[in-house]
């Protein structure tokens, strides 16, 4: 037969000093320290055994078809891009280019043909008119 015996607080704390290193309450530093310290990786891998094997499989093949269709999502994409990018590269900016040079012959032929325009004109009229050559941008 056990006999219980009760032991006041006052005795425990007699026992034990203030000079000792362990104290008979536990802090949250004591578990820190144990070296079986479960990470959450463990905890995860441990619910493998509360979900039944049929359920697990069936979210395996869910999981993996999201993945499989992300994966393919996002390499049509990039490839969409690479083509989209690389035909504006050689398609577009070519156009943009001789465009631009288009529009700085057109401006040139204006410039050309002022002066010649001031030359025909009557010297009474150049004199109206009072504006001469007006420089392009302005």
């Amino acid at each position: 037969m056990v006999k219980l015996q009760e032991v006041s607080a006052d005795h425990i704390e007699d026992e034990y000093t203030d000079d000792d290193s362990s104290s008979v309450y536990s802090t949250d530093d004591d578990e820190d320290d144990v070296d079986n310290i479960e990470s959450i990786m463990d905890r995860f891998w441990a619910l493998q055994d509360v979900i039944p094997p049929k359920a697990r499989k069936t979210i395996m093949d869910k999981c993996s078809t999201v993945y499989d269709w992300g994966k393919y999502s996002a390499k049509f994409l990039g490839n969409s891009a690479w083509v989209l990018t690389t035909s504006a590269l050689l398609l577009v900016l070519p156009l943009m280019i001789e465009l631009e040079h288009e529009q700085g012959l057109i401006e040139y032929e204006k410039l050309q043909q002022q002066p010649s325009q001031m030359l025909s004109q009557p010297s009474g009229q150049q004199k109206k008119q009072g504006t001469g050559i007006v420089p392009p941008g302005f």
